[in-house]
């Protein structure tokens, strides 16, 4: 498959990895869109390895279908079922390497996977284009809701990138 692997400052080469092994608890996703979140730029152009390790795929605002199940995971997790991912639950790993999910590979691994944990199914209306907002919007969510905003209070969100631009929708949606 072809991985981005992320080298240091300014330097992302596009290699042949191979497809990960699928173990019992986990499943294996093929990548049909990938969005490029604003502190991937920063980490690439600084140069550092805090956030992603030298060497290693990336990627964590993704979509995709599931291509293969591990034997243990729950009946409910199908084969063809289109999900988006929780970069944060997807590794066992957890937060610390949460930007390194793969989500500028073709395949990703999910472990110990489960619905509504660290997959979440997107119904067919849903464009694989819209899908991939599944991560950043839920960034600003959390974010506008996080302080427990009652109604009526005024609320400045700043920054208009695609997060603070989640956060303020989110607010007003609940208004």
């Amino acid at each position: 498959m072809k991985a981005a692997i992320y080298y240091g400052k300014n330097d992302i080469r596009v290699e042949e990895r191979p497809i990960p092994t699928v173990g019992p608890n986990d499943v294996l996703i093929r990548n049909l869109r990938g969005g490029i979140c604003g502190t991937d730029i920063n980490i690439v152009k600084e140069g550092s390895n805090l956030g992603i390790s030298f060497g290693s795929e990336f990627g964590h605002e993704f979509f995709g279908e599931i291509v293969e199940v591990g034997a243990n995971v729950s009946d409910d997790i199908k084969v063809g079922m289109r999900v988006g991912v929780n970069p944060i639950t997807a590794k066992r790993a957890g937060r610390r390497k949460s930007l390194e999910c793969g989500g500028f590979s073709q395949y990703v691994l999910i472990e110990d996977a489960a619905l509504n944990y660290n997959l979440y199914v997107m119904d067919d209306h849903v464009t694989a284009e819209e899908a991939v907002l599944m991560e950043p919007m839920s960034v600003g969510f959390h974010g506008a809701f996080r302080t427990h905003p009652r109604p009526g209070e005024k609320i400045a969100v700043l920054g208009a990138g695609p997060i603070g631009l989640s956060a303020a929708a989110s607010l007003i949606g609940e208004g």
